[in-house]
Formats: C-alpha cells, sequence, structure tokens
C-alpha cells in the first residue's frame, strides 16, 4: 500500500508539472501579440500600420474585404532606402520600389499594390490623362481611377544630398487588380485616399520639409 501510494503521489506531481508546463507555453504564445501567427490581419495592421480610422475604411473599400494577408515588415523603411537611393543616382533613371501588396481574404476581393518611383520634371506638368482617371488638386499632380491612382509630390530633406537645390520628385502609384468593380466617384477616391496616405508616411520616413506639400489629411477637390 506505502509503494502504491507513493507511486500515486509521484504521478500526481508528474501530471501537475507537466499541466503547469503547457500552461506556461500557452501564456508565452499569448504574450506574442494578438496578432501574432494569425494569417490574416485587419486594415490598420497591414503595411506598416500606416492606415487608420477613414484612410482604413477607404482600403477596405477599394479591396472589397475587412481581412487581409499579412503583409511584410519594414515595408516603409525599404521603400524610403529604395527612393533615397534612386535619388544618389540620378533622376532620370527610372525604377520602382514597392511599398505593399494588400490582398483581401475573401474570394473575388482585389490586390492593391503601391510602389514608389522617382518622376521626369515634366510629368506633374502634363494635363491629359485617360478618361478613367480624374484629376484632383492634392501634391504635385494626383489622378484618381477606379483600378488605380497616381500622386506625385517633391521632397527636400537631409538625407538626400543635394535636395535643397534639386528636390527629389517622388512618384507615388497604386493599381488595384483580381477584382471586378463598377467605377465611380466614391472608389476613385478611395484609391486616391489610400494612395495619399502611404505617400505621406513616405514623405515622413524621408523627413521631408513640409511633409513634401502633403496635407495630413486627403481633402480631395477636383480640377
Amino acid at each position: 500500500m506505502n509503494d502504491g501510494a507513493g507511486f500515486m503521489r509521484i504521478w500526481n506531481k508528474t501530471r501537475a508539472a507537466g499541466m503547469v508546463l503547457a500552461l506556461s507555453f500557452g501564456l508565452l504564445a499569448c504574450g506574442g501579440g494578438e496578432d501574432e501567427g494569425l494569417r490574416f490581419i485587419g486594415a490598420e495592421k497591414v503595411c506598416d500600420g500606416i492606415f487608420s480610422g477613414d484612410v482604413a475604411r477607404a482600403v477596405e473599400t477599394a479591396v472589397g474585404d475587412r481581412a487581409f494577408f499579412r503583409t511584410s515588415d519594414d515595408a516603409l523603411e525599404d521603400a524610403a532606402s529604395g527612393v533615397k537611393e534612386f535619388y544618389a543616382d540620378g533622376q532620370t533613371i527610372v525604377r520602382i520600389r514597392k511599398l505593399c501588396s494588400i490582398k483581401g481574404e475573401a474570394r473575388g476581393s482585389g490586390r492593391m499594390d503601391i510602389h514608389f518611383s522617382l518622376y521626369r520634371a515634366d510629368d506633374a506638368l502634363r494635363t491629359t490623362h485617360s478618361a478613367s482617371e480624374s484629376p484632383y488638386q492634392l501634391g504635385k499632380r494626383a489622378l484618381a481611377g477606379f483600378d488605380g491612382s497616381r500622386l506625385y509630390f517633391e521632397c527636400v530633406s537631409p538625407q538626400m544630398n543635394g535636395s535643397g537645390k534639386q528636390p527629389a520628385r517622388v512618384y507615388a502609384g497604386m493599381s488595384l487588380d483580381d477584382r471586378e468593380v463598377e467605377d465611380t466617384q466614391a472608389l476613385r477616391e478611395a484609391n486616391l485616399t489610400a494612395l495619399h496616405a502611404a505617400s505621406l508616411a513616405l514623405a515622413k520616413e524621408l523627413k521631408c520639409e513640409n511633409n513634401g506639400g502633403l496635407p495630413e489629411k486627403a481633402v480631395l477637390r477636383p480640377k
């Protein structure tokens, strides 16, 4: 009986220790962040968390979903590094640095791709555009379309030598794919609203004077 009782005491202690260990692992996993390991996240979490409030709702409207595949971290820092590299190499060489790709979870939702480049001086002076785009008074030039938008702004920054005399001419482009949508003004403006937020985030990351002339909130006035 004593041997049996001793065995039971040892077995119960071992089982209790195992339960404590399992609970500890569970707490560690939970402590890693409420969305860590999740495959899908909200609009406020994509693209380094640059979208919030009404802008996050604009992303949802454009893509047609409220849950999105995770995007890579440090996307904004990488995009800013690309722009500085492009400027150092000369603004006549056109290259593209992708910020992020925002893909909806639901079948039939779209994919929003945002990228940055540099533009030639006369690109922002053009007055012609396709029928699928609407011009707006934002930055040096802004065009909103149902399947994408474009935004041009200039940046003078201590991070780019010589930009005080020759500002970096930054082009922001956004395309919307994989979704059949009706062309409406609301959709066009949702696209441009999201692109403005991404451009503003880049301007701040680059420490552009006066945020590159971009307002804190997009006020969309048609031209």
